[in-house]
């Protein structure tokens, strides 16, 4: 059979175990003695721009907080200054809206006013134009009455006469 010592073998060797643990030694003094300034240096270096960018970041998040809030203020400035120049407009449109309907009426009343006068001073004329011809008319028919004085049934002829040409002329100048 074959003869394996697992015990010498499970446990190391004395001696390898202290060369390790020198080399090990030696290499953590040449490490500290060379290398660990620079090596906490750099890990320093580094920390320190992550917490510079930690600190840009937090900047720039404030400083972003800040413009969304100039934006929101500004954004109320401009909804009010435009509800006002609406409202001015309107108070405007409604000025010039009032003024035109007045200019208006006074114009239709100006018209109404010369149509009415026009129409009077036509009428005016009108009676004086019938006046002047019943008066015609009248001295027509007693022209012809006192002319032709012959009879009564001359007469009755005559006014007969009279009231047909009269009857004709009213019918006509209608």
């Amino acid at each position: 059979m074959i003869d394996i010592d697992v015990i010498g073998q499970l446990l190391p060797n004395p001696i390898t175990m202290l060369t390790q643990l020198c080399s090990t030694l030696v290499l953590f003094l040449v490490i500290k003695k060379f290398l660990w300034k620079s090596i906490t240096g750099m890990l320093d270096r580094r920390a320190e721009k992550m917490q510079e960018e930690l600190t840009a970041s937090e900047q720039a998040r404030q400083q972003a907080q800040q413009d969304r809030e100039n934006a929101r203020q500004e954004l109320k400035e401009a909804v009010t200054r435009s509800q006002t120049m609406i409202e001015k407009a309107t108070v405007e449109a409604k000025s010039v809206r009032e003024e035109i309907v007045r200019k208006a009426k006074t114009e239709a009343d100006d018209q109404i006013i010369r149509a009415r006068g026009q129409i009077e001073l036509e009428r005016s004329q009108m009676q004086s134009e019938i006046h002047r011809e019943m008066v015609e008319v009248a001295m027509s028919a007693a022209e012809k009455l006192i002319g032709e004085k012959s009879s009564e049934a001359g007469d009755r002829q005559a006014v007969d006469q009279f009231v047909k040409e009269v009857s004709a002329y009213g019918q006509s100048g209608r």
